[in-house]
């Protein structure tokens, strides 16, 4: 278990537990739906819940080799979501960092808590000797694209996708 301080005053950055598997729930299909187009989220009821399933199935074994951690406010409410892996590199093969979900809640956005969560993903990359660390971000979710550009990510490769009817 990887231990991180999180740098905003009163905030708590914690390992998750059993029962914060429903939250870590919720926030991915929240940040799900910002990454994706408006077809697709009107028909999320489709898919959606296949995601999530297979989501927690992985987590269970930790078949991602991974770590979720669970960000509190200063009154111990859950207030965002750390979930960083090891992958290995599309191109080189080389062990990176993956970051595989970053989400704050609604009413603290804004306040630089995503550029700190980011810090402390680079900051367990370190801790696991990894050089690198990688992300995917949906083409239509611009606000968690500039937060990234900002803190230093750059595109590397585009998927291309076409709706096959």
């Amino acid at each position: 278990m990887t231990e991180l301080r999180f740098p905003k005053d009163g905030y708590e950055l914690r390992t998750a537990v059993d029962e914060d598997r429903p939250f870590f729930l919720e926030c991915m299909r929240e940040s799900i739906l910002l990454s994706v187009d408006t077809a697709e989220r009107d028909h999320s009821d489709l898919w959606m819940d296949d995601i999530l399933s297979v989501t927690s199935i992985a987590m269970e074994g930790n078949m991602m080799r991974s770590e979720l951690f669970i960000l509190e406010d200063p009154d111990k409410e859950r207030k965002g979501v750390l979930w960083m892996g090891i992958s290995r590199d599309q191109f080189t093969c080389e062990e990176t960092g993956y970051l595989l979900e970053l989400f704050v809640s609604a009413d603290i956005r804004g306040k630089g808590i995503g550029k700190a969560l980011i810090g402390c993903a680079e900051e367990w990359c370190r801790q696991h000797g990894l050089l690198s660390l990688t992300l995917n971000v949906g083409s239509v979710n611009t606000a968690a694209r500039d937060i990234y550009e900002h803190a230093g990510f750059g595109e590397r490769s585009t998927v291309l996708r076409k709706r096959l009817r």
